[in-house]
């Protein structure tokens, strides 16, 4: 179990944010689109807010399963994740829901993963909502020093998850909560 600390923002310029990290010598590990599935069983885990998600990369044969824990919070959004990778995520799924797991939302994006430190960087391209920066340390300092290379502000941090995110969109814009697709 690995505890996550994060900081989420939302990208007017992605582009710009790019050119930042390859002048910053980040790593770049490229880009794959996701599948991602968040089950439940009867609100449990949303009523402790915890997550339970099963994501693919492009070929949805493999997997990979994350439990996040509840938010603690903080200057940056932190939980603890424990993560396992999966041979078979359509034999897990079916697993889940035989356990009386049903998914509760599903969502789409692209990924863009670059390593700079000991630092994750991802961009997320949604759909409808555009695109966010994750940055995942060790410390609130080192995400701290690394938004301020990269010209981001950290007032603009998001402690939403992506399925609160799209719930606030879809209550403003007079919307069913749904599933998000390219």
């Amino acid at each position: 179990m690995n505890l996550e600390i994060e900081c989420k923002l939302h990208l007017e310029s992605p582009a710009t944010v790019i050119t930042r990290l390859r002048e910053l010598d980040a790593a770049d590990r490229g880009e794959v689109y996701e599948k991602n599935w968040v089950f439940d069983r009867n609100g449990e885990l949303q009523e402790q807010r915890a997550l339970l998600r099963l994501r693919t990369h492009d070929d949805e044969t493999c997997g990979l399963l994350t439990h996040k824990t509840p938010a603690q919070t903080g200057k940056f959004k932190s939980k603890h994740e424990t993560e396992t990778k999966v041979e078979d995520a359509a034999n897990l799924r079916f697993i889940l829901e035989s356990l009386g797991y049903s998914i509760n939302w599903y969502y789409e994006k692209k990924r863009h993963t670059f390593l700079i430190a000991d630092m994750t960087v991802v961009l997320d391209t949604t759909p409808i909502l555009g695109t966010f920066i994750e940055i995942e340390g060790r410390s609130d300092g080192e995400i701290e020093a690394l938004l301020e290379r990269l010209g981001l502000d950290i007032n603009d941090n998001i402690m939403l998850s992506y399925p609160a995110i799209w719930d606030n969109h879809c209550q403003k814009n007079h919307m069913a909560f749904c599933d998000w697709k390219f």
